[in-house]
């Protein structure tokens, strides 16, 4: 596939009907989740999964002709049985507007859990509307609404949220106080140590920023970590919020110096290794000479990077990556084909220094995109969603064991 056809699609942001493939070469070291119990994962528009307490958290959303809902589900037992799935918007008849790249985020302390997205508002531009809320203080049984964490009613999208044993954040996407040309926004705050009930004061961490590639955060050790597309130019940047709630932007992860105006929707991740006190990274870029997603790794909490390596081809575009407690790095991307866009992913056993050959996961006869990846007890959990042309998406996930 030659550049030129790539720049269309990051300009498109990708909007392609593609095939892609099971490959079963590979299965004495993959488990696929037994499809029966995904029959509540068909019809998916938006993903989110977080590993808390040896207890998976997943956040499902849905679309019909008629309304949207949002479904949450749990697994003690690393993916292989799941708990009935709870409508969290039950007796409720909302409009949200989520897709692969834009979804639903939620956020687990204890027995808390928050989830948020981006509503649906006809007419407006782009049909988007003020992020929407709820809140479960009895470990995902029961919802219910909780006031805007926003406190500016404009459209808010593209969230990034996680928790620790004291506080819950949220970093999002607005243009409360737009600066410059074209459809640019910026990078906002807000933190909750009440499990949700209340919200700070918004804090802006950037003014200016990419109009509508997703972010990523994490806690660590007390500190909330944020990486997020840029603009001028358009490299993913990570910073810092700390317990004093100052935040610090920290370095450009993968400077490839990349002048784009438009949004490529396209964002990046992050895992933390304690044991060899290392930031891993995945994001990508469309730069002409570099155009790919690239790995890197800090060895001094995020303010230098090492070398860029590409995972895939220039084709790869959407990725996650995760560390096992043993050291062991798995990075997943989903990349163009002729026909489409197909799940690849890759091991490394030596903290990024060296990689597998790329395995393929997704079937020949789908569209496969937007791939997740955690690390459990002695296995990681790979997802995505995927359909075929014209139809709507469903949820797929295998479990690969923690390498010797």
């Amino acid at each position: 596939m030659n550049k030129s056809r790539v720049s269309i699609l990051l300009c498109l942001g990708l909007s392609l009907n593609v095939n892609t493939g099971w490959a079963d070469q590979h299965a004495t070291a993959q488990a696929m989740i037994p499809q029966a119990e995904l029959a509540a994962f068909d019809n998916v528009t938006s993903v989110d999964i977080k590993y808390v307490n040896n207890t998976v958290h997943l956040l499902l959303g849905k679309q019909n002709e008629r309304a949207s809902s949002l479904w949450y589900l749990s697994s003690d037992d690393q993916g292989e049985t799941w708990s009935k799935a709870i409508d969290i918007t039950q007796g409720q008849t909302i409009q949200a507007r989520m897709s692969r790249g834009n979804d639903a985020r939620l956020a687990v302390q204890g027995d808390q859990i928050v989830a948020v997205w981006m509503s649906y508002v006809e007419g407006a531009p782009h049909n988007a509307g003020p992020m929407v809320a709820m809140a479960s203080h009895d470990a995902g049984k029961t919802w219910d609404s909780i006031t805007s964490i926003a406190d500016w009613q404009g459209p808010h999208g593209f969230f990034a949220m996680d928790a620790d044993d004291t506080a819950i954040s949220l970093a999002w996407l607005d243009s409360r106080t737009k600066q410059g040309d074209g459809a640019t926004q910026g990078l906002r705050y807000s933190t909750s140590v009440d499990g949700g009930r209340t919200w700070s004061t918004n804090i802006t961490l950037d003014e200016r920023s990419c109009a509508c590639c997703w972010n990523t955060a994490q806690y660590h050790h007390g500190q909330f970590y944020v990486l997020y597309r840029d603009k001028d130019p358009s490299d993913m940047t990570l910073g810092v919020v700390n317990p004093e709630q100052e935040w610090t932007p920290l370095s450009t992860v993968g400077d490839f110096n990349w002048d784009f105006q438009g949004c490529p929707h396209i964002g990046g991740s992050i895992a933390f290794d304690d044991k060899h006190a290392l930031i891993h990274s995945t994001v990508g870029t469309g730069h002409s000479a570099h155009s790919g997603t690239y790995y890197l790794n800090s060895v001094d909490q995020g303010k230098t990077w090492s070398q860029p390596h590409r995972l895939g081809t220039e084709t790869s575009v959407h990725s996650d990556l995760a560390s096992g407690h043993n050291g062991e790095v798995i990075a997943a991307w989903d990349h163009i084909t002729e026909t489409g866009f197909r799940i690849d992913y890759a091991r490394s056993q030596d903290q990024g220094q060296s990689w597998s050959s790329p395995d393929s996961v997704s079937s020949s006869d789908v569209r496969a995109t937007h791939p997740r990846v955690i690390a459990m007890v002695d296995r990681f959990l790979l997802l995505w969603t995927e359909g075929k042309e014209k139809q709507s998406n469903n949820l797929r996930m295998i479990t690969i064991p923690f390498g010797e």
